[in-house]
């Protein structure tokens, strides 16, 4: 008999009370593309029973006598509305393979009631029928260090005071090009010197770095970077640098498990937590300038911080994980207890990581082992999510988590729930293939769920301006325009929740890299610039034309669009200037030599978290973020949540103050008002633009996203003029002492 459904129990573990109004769904594990098909969902009764029904055409539509491999997976939280999937992944069951059962029975399944709902992250996944907070830590003092100008002399401040030892992990670290981390107090950024330009200097990191280590008073440090064959880097560069000097030099290399998370642990006890890597573009303050000698001429805004307490012991600790994860021995002082913090700026905390499984096994005694990955950043965020209850503020590079936005959606649609202000800050485009249409279609669903549901949401991005230099004497000022990259991974609830560290919004970052996406995007890019199709209209014929194809095709031969693509990838491979394509993707995700490999991974079977049945993982970067709480789940109230966003939004804004009703969460069920004063700060800023007035030393710098994926596409949306658009900023040379305005070669898509 073929098989046509599954049935089973979820139950609490400790009690058997059944568990009613959870989402399950039954999966095939399609041993062709390797990937899942949903045979089915329904919800879990007042007993807890389940019973999903299917055909047996849904897993048998490429082989008609195929047996389905089955696993079953719960997902919370809780909707009374029937027609809503669940959102967070609570258990995923062993696989079945070559299911011949009419109905598979999977049993008893038990879960812990913490696992289902509150805010603590508890690696409910791994660990169903427990429900210990991970990695939670009081006592710590925090100290939000916003834009580059404020994280990179805290950084270098930090290693100069170094008494026992230094532990530093980034993605890179650009050295041997004068990466000045800390500038004189006499140097003016606006108006730098045309002579012996580097007496402005106070300090390099790489200097500091080897002070320490060096006789008579060696302190032990230690620095990893990440490797990328095929693609620039900073791995050898460092290695050659620090040769001979004391310093500990190490390479990350596990194919496509990226080392993304960049922290600095100083004698153990303190860390900063970084957004930036270690370059000197990242170098950029508030304001933006596009002529600030010490950015390099690029414009990034991003969000780093500084925690001392007992959580720095994890943050050590995953240095330590991340390290020997090589191969490459490692000598570091392990501090004793770390007492608590007292006093102002002090939280109770949460470090949460992503992290791939395989990838770090315990080699001696004392050592982590995790066998199946981490995706406590992604558990994260779909709580604090799903807990909302006045308002969302999301910072990030990418926003492309099919997850995140599910949470966002599910929680817009639980009418049982307050209505909230959702406010997104984002890039306009991205620099992955595939990624700028994803963000696209993942804003606009959001904005048709907020408005179908009576919330508040918004996006923006964020934009510099500064008058022309050249412009003949007498004549109307001209003002350059500039996007600034978004850099941040930010995110703050209802001023209970806070969360910063290295984790983007995309699934790289919170559960499995979304090769196929980046390959589509690669292929797509290659082919409409082999076909010269750039102008937008031409763009929209064609992909028109194979919309109807695809949708012809499934009418006459009943297949599934998602085989005939998946067809047509494969077939791709046998076009002659297929290396190019491959260029493409080498560029853009480092080391894919291993063509095999690459075609493997593309399809691998994911999951929406770390799960311990299944036998292979999919890669994931490495991340670190830290969760703040804020008298909530138990834990002490704080005040270092509310100034976070007060400093962030006066930034973006251009307030020097917030008002009064943005200063105060108020108690329900008075009503907020505050993506009104977004929307109307933006509208200000757009007025400044169109009518050429000059910008205040701290003017709005956000303008309304529109969903167009190019510079000039995006500012003729809102009818402004391109121009005086530029996407690099002035670059001070400090080998010549001089600006250097850069040819435009326009790395933002024009």
């Amino acid at each position: 008999m073929a098989n046509t459904g599954v049935k089973g129990r979820v139950v609490f573990a400790g009690t058997g009370e059944g568990i009613p109004d959870l989402t399950v769904t039954a999966v095939d594990f399609d041993p062709f593309f390797n990937e899942d098909d949903v045979l089915g969902k329904v919800k879990t009764d007042a007993q807890g029973r389940f019973q999903i029904s299917y055909s047996a055409s849904a897993y048998s539509s490429w082989k008609i006598d195929r047996k389905p491999d089955i696993v079953v997976r719960i997902y919370a939280p809780r909707y009374t509305d029937p027609k809503l999937f669940g959102t967070r992944l609570l258990h995923e069951t062993k696989e079945v393979e070559e299911v011949t059962d009419t109905v598979l029975e999977v049993g008893e399944i038990k879960i812990h009631p913490d696992n289902i709902d509150g805010w603590l992250v508890t690696h409910a996944t791994l660990h169903p029928e427990v429900a210990t907070p991970v990695a939670l830590f009081n006592g710590n003092e925090i100290e939000h260090l916003v834009d580059g100008d404020t994280m990179f002399p805290a950084i270098t401040d930090a290693v100069t005071g170094a008494k026992t030892s230094v532990n530093l992990m980034t993605l890179l670290f650009e050295v041997k090009s004068n990466f000045i981390t800390k500038f004189k107090g006499s140097f003016d950024p606006l108006n730098p010197p045309s002579s012996n330009c580097l007496d402005a200097m106070e300090a390099t990191l790489e200097e500091e770095l080897i002070r320490k280590a060096i006789n008579p008073s060696a302190k032990l440090v230690n620095v990893m970077v990440h490797d990328k064959p095929l693609v620039d880097d900073t791995a050898t560069e460092v290695e050659e640098f620090f040769a001979n000097t004391g310093v500990n030099t190490n390479r990350f290399k596990k194919g496509f498990n990226i080392l993304h998370s960049k922290n600095l642990i100083i004698d153990g006890e303190t860390a900063i937590i970084m957004g930036s890597p270690l370059k000197q573009p990242y170098f950029s303050d508030d304001r933006h300038h596009i002529r600030d000698a010490r950015h390099k001429g690029g414009l990034h805004h991003d969000v780093s911080l500084k925690v001392t307490g007992p959580a720095v012991a994890h943050i050590n600790k995953t240095f330590e994980t991340v390290w020997k994860a090589t191969g490459k021995p490692l000598t570091m002082i392990t501090p004793g207890q770390i007492d608590e913090r007292q006093g102002d700026n002090v939280a109770s905390v949460q470090v949460v990581r992503t992290l791939a499984g395989g990838a770090f096994r315990a080699r001696g005694a004392g050592d982590e082992d995790i066998p199946h990955g981490e995706t406590g950043i992604l558990e994260a965020y779909e709580r604090a999510i799903n807990n909302a209850e006045r308002y969302i503020y999301i910072e990030n590079q990418y926003f492309t988590s099919h997850e995140i936005i599910n949470a966002l959606i599910a929680r817009m649609k639980d009418s049982s729930k307050p209505k909230l202000h959702i406010i997104l800050v984002l890039n306009f485009s991205c620099d992955f293939p595939g990624y700028a249409d994803r963000q696209v279609d993942n804003v606009n669903q959001l904005k048709s769920c907020a408005k179908d549901n009576g919330h508040q949401l918004a996006a923006f991005t964020i934009w510099t301006r500064a008058e022309k230099r050249g412009v003949p004497a007498g004549s109307q000022p001209e003002f350059e325009i500039m996007p600034v990259d978004v850099h941040t991974k930010v995110a703050i609830i209802d001023d209970k929740w806070a969360t910063v560290g290295s984790a983007n919004l995309d699934g790289t970052s919170m559960n499995y890299h979304e090769i196929a996406l980046i390959t589509i995007g690669a292929l797509t890019d290659r082919l409409l610039d082999k076909l010269g199709l750039g102008d937008d209209f031409l763009k929209f014929l064609w992909e028109a034309f194979w919309y109807l194809f695809f949708f012809a095709f499934k009418e006459r031969f009943g297949f599934e669009l998602k085989i005939l693509l998946k067809i047509l990838k494969f077939a791709y491979k046998l076009i002659t200037d297929f290396d190019a394509t491959l260029d493409k993707i080498r560029e853009t995700l480092g080391d894919v030599g291993d063509i095999p490999g690459l075609v493997r991974d593309a399809f691998i079977r994911t999951a929406a978290h770390a799960v311990p049945n299944r036998a292979r993982q999919p890669m994931r970067s490495v991340e670190l973020n830290l969760v703040i709480y804020n008298g909530i789940a138990g834990l002490p109230a704080t005040t270092v949540i509310k100034p976070l966003r007060e400093r962030l939004w006066k930034e973006h804004l251009g307030l020097a103050n917030l008002p009064a009703d943005m200063q105060e969460v108020p108690a329900l069920p008075t009503p907020l008002n505050w993506v009104d004063t977004w929307n109307s700060r933006a509208a200000a800023n757009l007025n400044e633009i169109k009518n050429e007035i000059a910008p205040a030393s701290h003017p709005p710098k956000i303008l309304t996203y529109t969903g167009d994926t190019k510079a000039k596409a995006y500012l003729r949306e809102l009818k402004v003029s391109t121009k005086n658009l530029r996407d690099k900023a002035v670059k001070y040379d400090f080998g010549k002492c001089r600006l250097e305005d850069q040819k435009r070669s326009f790395k933002w898509p024009v």
